[in-house]
């Protein structure tokens, strides 16, 4: 891999501007990501929702509130701690990075929001509620979320020119190239739910 990436480089060391791959190691990708001497992709958000939306990631015991009696007062003291994932659902395309083998995924994937990240939501709280007569009540803990999505930006582009035992690919920092969508974590919330909601 060092091989293939050192021959035929021009301009200064710290930034060179084309470089010679061998077919092993681009795969024929249109567009080769960067992993290193100074020319690194990057991840770029480039769209938010407005809104966001709730992750119910734990429900606690549902009480029922007897029904033909008075209203049920409830008070739930809980030490809960749950696990989640940072950023879920959506996908990743890599667009002109992509390549039979689809090596290039594990150079962009890492490089998204939330990849791989869990968030661990550790309270103690105490929550009061009253419900009246049919109605069930249920402590809560929420992951709310909004919807992110972006692409990536700076790539080895293939050019049309041979090199020795490969192609020659020159560095643009400003390409864009993929997408990718995620439901991304924005905060957390304890509380309780009545009748299945909020």
């Amino acid at each position: 891999m060092v091989a293939a990436t050192a021959v035929c480089m021009t301009g200064t060391a710290e930034a060179a501007t084309s470089t010679c791959f061998s077919q092993s190691y681009s795969d024929g990708a249109k567009i080769v990501p960067g992993t290193g001497g100074g020319h690194v992709t990057r991840s770029i958000t480039r769209q938010q929702a407005n809104n966001t939306w709730d992750d119910w990631v734990w429900r606690g015991q549902l009480s029922v509130c007897a029904r033909g009696g008075g209203e049920c007062p409830y008070t739930w003291t809980e030490s809960k701690v749950t696990n989640i994932g940072w950023a879920v659902g959506g996908g990743t395309n890599v667009g002109n990075a992509s390549s039979p083998s689809k090596k290039w995924y594990n150079i962009v994937l890492p490089l998204v929001v939330g990849y791989q990240k869990n968030t661990t939501i550790s309270k103690t709280f105490t929550i009061g509620a009253t419900a009246r007569p049919g109605q069930t009540a249920q402590p809560v803990q929420i992951a709310r979320r909004r919807w992110t999505k972006g692409d990536f930006s700076g790539g080895w582009v293939r050019t049309n020119r041979g090199c020795q035992n490969g192609t020659t690919y020159e560095w643009n920092g400003n390409i864009r190239f993929g997408d990718w969508t995620r439901n991304v974590f924005v905060t957390s919330i304890s509380g309780y739910a009545i009748n299945g909601r909020i």
